[in-house]
């Protein structure tokens, strides 16, 4: 088993100490782990090809072991609870398995905070007592009120401010999105966080009504993978910097997006392994990683499975930031990945890099039924969607080839996956994304 590819993140000699430290801790003391002492070829072994003999955790296992099989020795969940210094929260299962987790606030502020840091806009803001207006689907966060609703009071929370209540923007109206806009101006948040889909839609609804918003210092996508078309919705309406922010509640914030446009790794928080796909699908820069988290005192996260795939950057970075992994792309979730006729894997970011060059396409959904049967739908207000149609087209066969069989249909909206997340590609089959990975980096799995 070997570490990496040509990839050679760089660490400092603290995070290297560090993570040797937590790793035998963690062996030895978390019940969840210790099975997994006999993968470990020991103490005098390179400390990151110690990572690379371990297993993979996946969601399955955690919903295995429970929320106590990755406690820490000297931590009790039931006088947490009742000390108030902890809660259960439950991640919505989209993606995979339903997974409990002990959620402990000052952790993932922490982890926040220090992502900022990757960041110029981000840090110069001094962000951490701001206001912050939240666009994302009340699903994930935020108060649900589907029908009716509800007054600003029910939607602040301390110094957020939840702009929708609805889970899809597809049902709000105009008066709706007016109310966000007038929201934004009168609250003037210093950020805007956002799922990347709902912003646009917003957005596409200024720049259509010619309504203007007081841009913030920063806005951040999350909650989803952006889209190309995002980026350029929102920047037609706001003025703001946009950066995209990486992670998942069990993992906290693992990546950041710079000023530059790539991502950073949270050394502060995370250690990341990647595990490189084979040349002949598309490594050794493209491949899956795995996020282990000692810095959470009430669960120890080791070599976690985050389902993504992701592109290594192979020049440095504009930004001048060198610490850690830095990628050129996160590709998208690997329940997004599709397939060429002739089983090659097609990542999110490939569909989306070629679809979101087209003028006037708004939004899109492309389908895979079949081994080579490709549907897709999309949205557009242009005079000639015909038009937009024969573009999708010619840009599908070019990223498929010229087997597959591809069908474009107008659509009048695409409506959002549960739990109010927007998927750009999927295929209604199987792909078993471990079978793309290089063998030699391939992890056992429990």
């Amino acid at each position: 088993m070997h570490y990496s590819c040509s990839i050679h993140p760089n660490y400092p000699s603290r995070y290297l100490e560090y993570y040797k430290t937590g790793l035998e801790t963690v062996l030895e003391s978390v019940p969840a782990y210790r099975l997994w002492q006999a993968h470990d070829p020991g103490a005098d072994s390179p400390l990151l090809a110690r990572y690379a003999a371990l297993p993979s955790l996946h969601k399955a296992y955690m919903v295995d072991q429970g929320c106590e099989g990755f406690l820490p020795p000297n931590k009790n969940i039931q006088q947490g609870l009742a000390q108030g210094e902890i809660e259960i929260v439950h991640t919505s299962g989209s993606t995979g398995d339903r997974v409990s987790n002990i959620w402990y606030q000052p952790w993932w502020d922490a982890a926040e905070r220090a992502s900022w840091k990757l960041n110029t806009h981000a840090d110069r803001l001094r962000l951490g007592g701001h206001r912050e207006a939240i666009l994302t689907s009340p699903l994930c966060t935020g108060a649900v009120c589907e029908e009716g609703y509800l007054d600003i009071s029910q939607r602040m929370d301390g110094r957020f401010l939840y702009l929708n209540e609805r889970s899809d923007p597809f049902t709000w109206t105009p008066e709706h999105m007016d109310r966000m806009i007038e929201e934004i101006n009168c609250f003037s948040p210093q950020v805007i966080e956002a799922n990347p889909s709902f912003l646009a839609c917003l957005s596409r609804y200024m720049v259509n009504n010619k309504r203007t918003v007081r841009s913030p210092g920063l806005i951040v996508f999350t909650y989803e993978n952006p889209s190309g078309l995002h980026y350029r919705q929102v920047r037609a309406a706001f003025q703001s910097p946009i950066a995209s922010s990486y992670g998942s509640t069990e993992a906290g914030y693992v990546f950041m997006e710079c000023e530059a446009g790539k991502w950073h790794q949270n050394t502060d928080c995370c250690h990341v392994d990647f595990l490189p796909f084979k040349p002949e699908y598309g490594g050794p820069l493209i491949g899956s990683i795995l996020v282990t988290s000692f810095s959470n005192p009430w669960r120890a996260l080791l070599r976690f499975d985050i389902g993504d795939v992701v592109r290594v950057a192979t020049e440095p970075c504009a930004c001048g930031r060198s610490e850690g992994l830095v990628l050129e792309a996160i590709e998208g979730r690997a329940v997004n990945l599709t397939l060429t006729p002739d089983g090659q894997p097609v990542t999110q970011g490939r569909v989306d890099r070629s679809l979101s060059s087209i003028d006037r396409l708004d939004e899109y959904q492309l389908i895979q039924p079949g081994r080579s049967t490709y549907e897709l739908r999309y949205v557009t207000a242009a005079s000639r969607p015909a038009w937009v149609g024969e573009q999708i087209t010619d840009h599908l066969k070019a990223v498929f080839g010229p087997a597959a069989k591809i069908s474009v249909r107008q659509a009048e909206a695409i409506r959002p996956d549960p739990p109010g997340k927007y998927r750009l590609s999927k295929a209604l089959f199987d792909i078993d994304k471990d079978s793309f990975i290089d063998e030699q980096y391939r992890p056992v799995i429990i």
